[in-house]
């Protein structure tokens, strides 16, 4: 009795599957990852919402070590990097160790790794872990012990006893296939479609785009390991302050999705969009269907699986009519012309994506707890909002000159608009005549360069008694003049605790002893 069937006893009993046979052809092609969105305005609202989420899951990987999760984690970083990232690693008492130079595909999703040419760019495939670990990988990877490497990344030993079988043993590049017939029994006659259910955290058929609660193949799309090991994964992602991902991530997972295999090509269809990629080639088309237990409002309608079905309803019917009755109030409208402009910004997506590293980080220093947050030199408050947003019990206040976008910051903070004031940030006055207490202040370090030595040393005195945490960060002509955040962080007297999104954003602390320099503004 296998591993699987053990694991499978503490669950409700169901019949021992045994993969239906593939009809293969002898030929291979080239690795590719293609995509296809329904539409614009799908695109427009689920692609930065999947970045995010691959972004996090990025994150949850190597946090999984440290909450015991697992062993080690696998990544892959460019040489730059990991030279940013390795002090972040150090700081949690991990160690980074190189195993294996891969050359740059140009492919958003790559099955297999090429080998680095001399010249050509490359990434490190790296391993991340606790030293004694770390040794215990080397080992086990000198040799292609794949069940010790297998067990250090915390697979499950039915995953693993299906990955050696189906991957290494049958030489097969795609394990939806199999993985599905060990799941249920084909329902047509030719035995070419297979039907699935499960939990969300087994659903492996959006990898593609980075989305996904596991990091292994698993053997079942309703495996008890690895169900369990999905929710200990989003577990660790929520307590590192991505929440709002991994409510996405898990709602992406429950929606129907169509695998298909046709001579060496697969396609993946779901409510957002079409994934092409490379598959195990074949003369006649192989179909796995999961069924999904909701769908999304952005989704595709259609005739055929998976796509909803349009439902013919009078006007005051319809699920559009009623929702916008439900939630009259928080209809979205859309964004002012000041919106963006008022931070410096030519379009809102610039601004999104210029904010997007600064709530991550904003987020994961609040770690769940909320609070007072103030942002000196608000703007409009645009930034304040969207953390608001993402992290539970935030209250806002902010700080700017320009009257106009105080006004614009009150109109976005109604509840809060009196906690938006008209000021400098570096006097006595407004802001900090009030006495509170921050959980966190967020500031461009650059502020304090341009107000002069004594200036910025009365505001890092304040930033020290009533504030519990500090957000620095800066963009482009500023990381530039100064050579990186790190830099620019000095000149303001300031010190680096972390770093995210390559040095745009950290947290930091006001340094015990101002050097020279920066102290008489040279």
């Amino acid at each position: 009795m296998g591993m699987c069937d053990v694991l499978l006893e503490t669950s409700p009993a169901k019949p021992d599957r045994r993969p239906a046979p593939m009809e293969r052809l002898d030929f291979t092609l080239p690795d590719f990852t293609r995509f296809m969105w329904v539409s614009d305005e799908t695109r427009d609202v689920w692609h930065p919402r999947l970045e995010r989420v691959t972004n996090a899951w990025l994150e949850i990987e190597w946090r999984a070590v440290l909450a015991g999760v697992r062993s080690c984690a696998v990544t892959m970083a460019s040489p730059e990097n990991l030279v940013a990232q390795a002090p972040r690693w150090a700081g949690e008492g991990l160690s980074a160790l190189p195993v294996e130079m891969v050359g740059l595909t140009g492919q958003p999703y790559s099955a297999t790794s090429t080998t680095a040419q001399p010249g050509e760019p490359f990434l490190f495939r790296l391993v991340i872990g606790r030293p004694s670990d770390l040794a215990d990988f080397k080992r086990a990877w000198d040799v292609a012990d794949q069940e010790a490497i297998g067990d250090l990344l915390g697979y499950p030993r039915c995953c693993r006893e299906f990955f050696r079988r189906v991957w290494v043993d049958d030489a097969m590049v795609d394990t939806t296939w199999p993985m599905a017939t060990a799941t249920a029994a084909p329902t047509d006659a030719e035995g070419t479609l297979v039907e699935v259910d499960g939990p969300p955290h087994a659903n492996i058929l959006w990898r593609w785009m980075g989305t996904r609660t596991v990091p292994h193949l698993p053997c079942r799309f309703d495996c008890p390991a690895t169900v369990e090991l999905g929710e200990r994964f989003v577990a660790v992602g929520r307590s590192c302050g991505f929440g709002q991902e991994m409510d996405w991530l898990l709602d992406v997972l429950s929606w129907p999705v169509e695998w298909s295999a046709l001579h060496g090509i697969a396609e993946i269809r779901t409510p957002l969009l079409k994934i092409s990629t490379r598959t195990d080639a074949t003369p006649r088309r192989y179909t796995v269907q999961r069924r999904g237990d909701s769908y999304p409002i952005e989704g595709a309608q259609g005739l055929s699986f998976p796509f909803q079905a349009p439902v013919k309803l009078r006007l005051t019917g319809a699920r559009g009519f009623q929702r916008g009755i439900e939630h009259s109030v928080a209809v979205n409208a859309p964004r002012p012309s000041w919106y963006a402009a008022d931070n410096g910004f030519d379009s809102i997506a610039a601004m999104e994506d210029a904010h997007r590293p600064i709530v991550t980080a904003a987020v994961a220093a609040l770690s769940g707890r909320g609070g007072d947050v103030v942002d000196l030199g608000c703007g409009n408050g645009a930034l304040l909002d969207k953390i608001a947003g993402a992290a539970h019990g935030v209250v806002p206040f902010g700080i700017d000159l320009d009257p106009v976008h105080i006004e614009h910051a009150r109109e976005l903070h109604r509840e809060a608009a009196a906690n938006f004031v008209v000021g400098e940030m570096f006097d006595d006055e407004g802001l900090w005549s009030s006495g509170n207490r921050f959980a966190l202040a967020i500031v461009m370090p650059g502020r304090f360069v341009e107000a002069g030595p004594e200036r910025a040393a009365a505001l890092r005195e304040r930033l020290r008694t009533r504030c519990d945490q500090l957000l620095v960060y800066a963009y482009g002509d500023w990381l530039a003049r100064a050579g990186g955040l790190t830099a620019l962080a000095r000149q303001a007297g300031l010190e680096l605790l972390d770093q995210y999104a390559e040095e745009r954003v950290a947290l930091a602390t006001v340094v015990d002893k101002v050097p020279e320099e920066v102290r008489h503004g040279s």
